[in-house]
């Protein structure tokens, strides 16, 4: 499957009101960014990001356009920011995991919501006390798993 993704017009009414229910201004990029990561099967970088664009729409982005939408989306908890161990910024749409916490692929960047389990809080939580006596006060806590996915294993 290519990673660049093409949004389906049926997407369009969608991603408008997700913009606008989040606050966010509609526009032509943001809806088309909205809907490419959408649809997209793995996270996209920004370059991804631009030529999925440019093939969705015919016409090339402005790539600092592009930065600020993306920017905008995290900032809104649309999608997800994610650092890979290559030092790159991949974006996805967000995913809600019911126990809070995720498994990502190092070689797709592909990520997945991990079932929950009774005991991760109270690992948590012991944790956090951990950190206090060390004078850290955390905000919030999630754990990211990674590894390889079964597609890419396979």
């Amino acid at each position: 499957m290519s990673p660049h993704p093409k949004p389906s017009p049926s997407t369009a009414s969608g991603s408008q009101a997700l913009l606008r229910s989040s606050g966010l201004r509609v526009t032509r990029a943001a809806q088309t960014v909205l809907d490419l990561l959408e649809h997209a099967p793995q996270p996209l970088t920004h370059d991804d990001v631009v030529a999925a664009y440019t093939g969705a729409t015919g016409a090339p982005p402005d790539r600092v356009t592009i930065y600020r939408v993306l920017d905008r989306l995290v900032e809104a908890g649309l999608c997800d920011r994610r650092v890979g161990a290559d030092r790159i910024n991949r974006f996805a749409r967000h995913v809600e995991a019911a126990s809070g916490n995720i498994f990502e692929c190092d070689q797709c960047h592909k990520v997945l919501a991990l079932p929950s389990d009774p005991e991760l809080p109270k690992v948590m939580s012991r944790l956090g006390r951990e950190l206090r006596k060390q004078g850290i006060d955390t905000r919030r806590t999630a754990l990211t798993l990674h590894g390889t996915c079964g597609d890419c294993r396979g």
